[in-house]
């Protein structure tokens, strides 16, 4: 029965891809489409080799920027994520994934790296509302727009929200609930509302490294006195 079920699920995976790659720009071999995936402005999206987009994931490319949205290869983008390029547009580096409920606005441009984990109920924001004015309301008082962009191998702890004009570094991490609204350097750990740089990894390995060669030195010495 276990095998019937795959089967089952592996045809519809199949049908699937199918079904989109002559409406996609452009779909990878490989690719794990799964029920109730929604694209929306098709042909402005591009996905790599071997992506999987899980249930109801919507993926809206509304936009005539390029490259709209794109996908690069084993890119995961996990259950009622939304994607929405909203008159910029999106791109995704390779093995990268994106936790469930998580919401990408791409209006300003957003750049997202290699190998990224984004965890659950994240929010990218690259637009924002003017708030100048209390004769009329806010939301009349027109929008601007600011780039973001997330570099290699970054770890994202659910619940974080980065805002418009933000860049963070190749190999930080970003604690769970935190609200990022300035740039964070390479390989640092950034925490709290606002998040402030708390630590930087190359240290912490320094540390790591003196600590492993200074047990190393006294197992040493203690077999010496042996």
């Amino acid at each position: 029965m276990d095998k019937f079920k795959q089967l089952i699920r592996s045809a519809g995976s199949r049908l699937r891809a199918a079904w989109w790659r002559h409406r996609l720009a452009s779909l990878g071999n490989v690719a794990d489409l799964q029920p109730g995936v929604c694209f929306e402005f098709a042909g402005n999206i591009f996905l790599g080799e071997g992506c999987r987009i899980a249930r109801q994931a919507v993926i809206r490319a509304n936009t005539k920027e390029r490259p709209g949205i794109e996908l690069g290869d084993e890119v995961h983008v996990q259950e009622n994520v939304l994607i929405n390029a909203n008159r910029g547009y999106v791109t995704v580096g390779s093995g990268s994934w994106i936790g469930p409920g998580s919401v990408i606005y791409g209006n300003g441009g957003i750049e997202i790296g290699s190998d990224v984990m984004i965890a659950s109920h994240c929010t990218i924001n690259t637009v924002s509302h003017y708030a100048t004015r209390t004769d009329i309301p806010m939301k009349n008082q027109g929008i601007y727009c600011d780039p973001v962009c997330i570099e290699d191998d970054v770890w994202i702890g659910a619940g974080v929200t980065i805002l418009q004009g933000v860049r963070i570094g190749r190999g930080s991490i970003i604690g769970a609930g935190a609200l990022v609204t300035r740039d964070v350097p390479d390989y640092s750990v950034a925490l709290g509302v606002p998040a402030r740089v708390t630590a930087n990894r190359r240290d912490q390995e320094e540390q790591h490294l003196e600590k492993f060669i200074e047990g190393g030195l006294q197992y040493r010495r203690n077999q010496a006195c042996q």
